[in-house]
């Protein structure tokens, strides 16, 4: 009886010295993010967010979460700083709380938490202060915490209310949590009731808060429209608001269009533009739903070409990399200037640009290694990889319906997800192999 005691005592403060000596990794792990990305980079995007913050009006532009936060935030450290040690420190105490799950040497764990948060395609954007990344941060904590209490739903939420498309990644969080300690038909249904139940309630929050309309889904329709149209070198029939010089023709449609990203259709120059007008948006959604519908070669013919921008098969989509703010102060009256990059900021810009020959920001193929993963997980019954890398594949599925452009930072829950996973998975099987040494 002394010695089963006496080896549950040393179990217990191995077991604690392993989680100190983890948390202690994922706190040097922030505190060098903190140091390299100080004070947070911003865009355009970012810059429009903190001016919302401040101006304490919400738009449908972004889900107006960010804006909320920041205004919180940025009353005790004005600028991006705040919101760069929030989403730090959420994302390395999620990915804490995944080393944790695993059934490994602390070693391992370690290298798990390091590889994960260093990892190229992860730590090149990390320190933009971009709803991407925030979402991306929320997700690795609610991952982390799926199973274990009721503060799993409060990051599930959070993450929902990040993006408008963010349901799509947390539904695999959410079948997790009900996954936890193994799969059932019933733990599949709760999921899928519980997933719409924060769809609808981070709708009815982002509704309440919302001021200013946009109409954010143009963006698409607009896309599709005059896509379908340059596909079939025919013109697109919208309301005149939208287009930029009338008459156009199929030659100037043609011209316009690039499946690259929206922005080149309604660049100056181009033959459209936005339009604010409640009907004239209405009339526009209601032809890309017949126009999709009627056209369907057309419309995969164009998603298709988006598509295989957005997965970086032709080259590696834009803003890969962010280690500098790049939003021009005379376009956002009231904000402070950028601050410029540091010496090691620009080594580390250097270091960056010095892999992408190498395809290592090209999210095609964290596509295939997150389905790999994927089956390999589902094979051996790992659930928590599995469910991990679903969520990131089914968030790239949504995106080849719906992105406006080619963006790197969209695709990247789905590269952080993929590489969790088949780390996850790797490590498993040299645990397994160790075992069967033994």
């Amino acid at each position: 009886m002394q010695d089963e005691a006496a080896t549950r005592r040393q179990r217990s403060r191995a077991g604690s010295s392993g989680m100190a000596i983890v948390a202690l990794v994922a706190l040097a792990g922030a505190a060098a993010w903190l140091v390299l990305f100080y004070p947070g980079f911003m865009s355009a995007d970012s810059a429009g967010q903190l001016l919302e913050a401040r101006q304490n009006i919400f738009s449908d532009g972004h889900p107006p979460l960010t804006a909320v936060v920041w205004r919180l935030l940025d009353a005790v450290v004005a600028g991006p700083f705040g919101m760069l040690l929030v989403q730090t420190a959420v994302f390395w105490t999620g990915l804490a709380l995944l080393a944790e799950r695993l059934s490994s040497p602390v070693a391992l764990k370690a290298g798990f938490l390091l590889l994960i948060g260093f990892a190229p395609p992860i730590v090149s954007i990390a320190g933009a202060i971009w709803k991407d990344v925030l979402m991306a941060a929320f997700l690795v904590m609610a991952f982390g915490l799926a199973g274990a209490g009721k503060t799993f739903w409060i990051f599930a939420l959070l993450a929902t209310m990040t993006r408008h498309n963010a349901v799509l990644a947390v539904a695999g969080a959410v079948l997790l949590h009900f996954w936890a300690s193994g799969p059932s038909l019933a733990g599949l249904i709760r999921a899928a009731i519980a997933t719409i139940a924060l769809f609808v309630c981070a709708l009815g929050i982002n509704a309440a808060l919302i001021q200013h309309k946009g109409y954010p889904t143009q963006m698409i329709a607009l896309f599709d429209v005059v896509g379908m149209a340059a596909v079939r070198g025919t013109t697109p029939d919208l309301p005149a608001c939208f287009v930029r010089e009338t008459p156009i023709d199929a030659q100037r449609v043609a011209r316009s269009y690039d499946p690259r990203s929206i922005f080149y259709l309604i660049s100056p120059g181009s033959g459209f533009q936005y339009c604010f007008d409640p009907e004239a948006v209405s009339t526009l959604t209601r032809a890309w739903l017949g126009s999709t519908v009627a056209n369907p070669t057309a419309y995969l013919t164009h998603r298709l070409k988006v598509s295989a921008h957005l997965l970086g098969i032709h080259d590696t989509p834009g803003n890969y990399i962010m280690t500098r703010s790049t939003y021009a102060p005379a376009d956002h009256p009231g904000l402070e200037s950028a601050v410029g990059q540091s010496p090691l900021q620009a080594s580390f810009e250097r270091g960056v640009l010095a892999m992408k020959p190498y395809g290592v920001f090209r999210p095609w193929l964290y596509c295939l290694l997150g389905a790999a993963a994927c089956a390999v997980a589902l094979r051996r019954r790992l659930w928590w990889p599995f469910c991990i890398a679903l969520s990131g594949l089914a968030y790239e599925a949504g995106l080849l319906v719906v992105a406006p452009s080619e963006d790197y930072r969209y695709s990247l829950w789905m590269i952080v997800s993929a590489l969790i996973a088949v780390a996850w998975v790797a490590i498993e099987a040299l645990d397994a192999r160790g075992a069967s040494r033994t």
